[in-house]
């Protein structure tokens, strides 16, 4: 099982902490980030892709804090996550851990 993650508040630490408890087993990989959401994102979705390649049987998840702009940007790139079976998590503040779903009409 692999895991990229990338976080904006908090720490990084805090955001592996939340999917190792979600995800059981990952291997979390932590992107650097210069406070941009969209740099951070974008990172973590072209890792993720890295991965998705070279571990075609895996579990490719990115995990990202819980917070509107993240969740916009999910939002908009929910075709090519789900193309590429890439799941996306969000963690909360209280390391909690909630997979994206898309809303079903």
């Amino acid at each position: 099982m692999t895991v990229t993650d990338i976080a904006a508040w908090g720490t990084a630490d805090h955001v592996r902490a939340a999917l190792e408890r979600q995800l059981e087993g990952a291997l979390v990989e932590v992107p650097e980030t210069d406070g941009s959401p969209r740099w951070a994102f974008s990172e973590a979705l072209r890792r993720s892709l890295v991965l998705r390649q070279k571990n075609p049987f895996d579990v490719v998840a990115i995990g990202l804090p819980d917070v509107l702009r993240y969740r916009d940007l999910v939002a908009g790139s929910e075709v090519t996550l789900r193309a590429t079976k890439i799941d996306a998590y969000f963690i909360r503040k209280d390391g909690t851990a909630e997979q994206y779903l898309p809303e079903t009409e």
